[in-house]
């Protein structure tokens, strides 16, 4: 048990991860004065708007008139909600938006000091993208790939330049959550890495570097509590269950609606990307039920459907009876019969494979602490601050009490057990 409150322990964690290796004491970073983004959708539209609002002058691309347009009227909607909640008075909005300005030319980024790629999450469109940035960016340019778990030494050796590249993971929506994943490449400059962590200050983010692997930290310590979410969603517990049990906790948003929010087909292509990859077992209710939403067009807010049907402000979860009948008919299938599921189990499920993931991103040095474990859940997925992160839980419970847990769920799962639940070896390290 951690003799340091939440509070305490979190001003402790933000000190340790201010303390980058390679990153002394000093270091100048690239002077960042005009940035470039790559893709007008939601992500890129958000990330612009953080660099507006630092006062850049940002260039935002897309292959066509209207994708920048719809783009800019994101942005300028952005903006207004701002001006109506009195956090930017009319004239403000109004001058930073004279900032912003839009191209559909690799060429509009000559001058640029900071690009940042935002593209649909596919490795064949990030490599023709950075071989692009290659030849245009001029030198000392920092490039950056908002992949959310691509390799980005890969995606960096497309580019030809790869020292100047690294991996900037906005959370979304971009303008609103406050941490930003730095990925840290094989051949990432420390000079690119200082840059990345001032751009970070600059945006109000806070920023953890982390290493480089499928998910980097926080989405592969994310990929348990989803799972978990989804099947038990096919044992019989409906969506506003799991996501009030997680909300009671402290969470502002359970993990039903949150994959609304990023896009039910998003969470398909990582899915199939995690089976192709051979990191996930071949088991049939890994993903089933996401499959079977978008195969009926449900993904989420973005089509007003999903885990939850949406009203007319596209944005209020409202229980469905269309989604009861998709996972039912799924379950039926898989065999799966309905059970009565509790909070407490819900929380659990969901939790504990966080921490058992945590322990192991920390033994293989994709991040340097476990604070930084705790601040990417608290500032990426809002984990309530008042209780400090899933490693200060876990300190909480001790060692044998979270090893027993895993072992018990572990004992309880003959087929897929020893796979999700089995303590990871390293789990001991979370404790020292």
């Amino acid at each position: 048990m951690t003799e340091l409150n939440p509070k305490q322990y979190i001003a402790s964690a933000m000190r340790e991860a201010a303390d980058v290796p390679g990153i002394t004491p000093g270091m100048a970073g690239r002077d960042i004065k005009k940035v470039g983004v790559i893709g007008a959708g939601t992500m890129g539209s958000g990330i612009a708007v953080c660099f507006l609002g630092a006062g850049m002058r940002t260039v935002l691309m897309d292959q066509s008139e209207e994708a920048v347009e719809k783009g800019r009227e994101t942005i300028g909607g952005i903006f207004s909600a701002g001006v109506k909640k009195g956090r930017v008075t009319p004239d403000q909005a109004k001058g930073i938006q004279v900032l912003l300005s839009t191209t559909l030319s690799y060429d509009d980024f000559a001058d640029c000091d900071l690009i940042i790629e935002a593209v649909f999450e596919r490795m064949d469109i990030k490599e023709d993208v950075f071989s692009r940035l290659g030849k245009v960016a001029k030198d000392g340019a920092v490039l950056a790939t908002n992949t959310s778990g691509l390799d980005v030494d890969h995606i960096a050796a497309a580019s030809g330049r790869p020292e100047d590249v690294v991996g900037l993971h906005f959370f979304s929506p971009a303008f609103v959550m406050p941490l930003l994943e730095i990925v840290r490449g094989k051949k990432t400059s420390p000079e690119v890495l200082k840059t990345a962590l001032f751009a970070s200050t600059i945006t109000n983010k806070v920023g953890i570097v982390v290493g480089n692997c499928f998910g980097f930290a926080a989405n592969r310590m994310l990929r348990g509590y989803g799972r978990e979410s989804g099947f038990m969603l096919l044992e019989g517990a409906n969506p506003e269950d799991i996501d009030k049990a997680l909300m009671n906790y402290g969470f502002p948003m359970g993990p039903c609606a949150m994959y609304d929010l990023a896009g039910i087909d998003v969470t398909n292509f990582v899915t199939d990307a995690l089976r192709e990859q051979k990191l996930i077992p071949d088991d049939p209710r890994y993903g089933a039920i996401g499959k079977a939403l978008a195969a009926e067009g449900r993904l989420g807010q973005k089509t007003r459907a999903g885990n939850y049907d949406y009203g007319e402000d596209g944005r209020t979860p409202l229980p469905s009876s269309k989604f009861l009948e998709i996972r039912d008919s799924v379950a039926a299938e898989l065999g799966i019969e309905k059970r009565a599921i509790g909070e407490d189990e819900i929380v659990e499920r969901c939790l504990l494979p966080v921490i058992n993931e945590a322990a192991r991103v920390l033994d293989e040095g994709v991040v340097n602490n476990t604070g930084s474990i705790d601040l990417l859940w608290i500032y990426g997925y809002g984990f309530p601050a008042a209780k400090g992160g899933p490693v200060y839980q876990a300190r909480q419970l001790g060692y044998d009490q979270v090893r027993s847990k895993l072992n018990a769920y572990k004992d309880a799962n003959p087929i897929f057990g020893e796979e999700y639940w089995s303590p990871s070896p390293a789990l001991q390290k979370l404790f020292n």
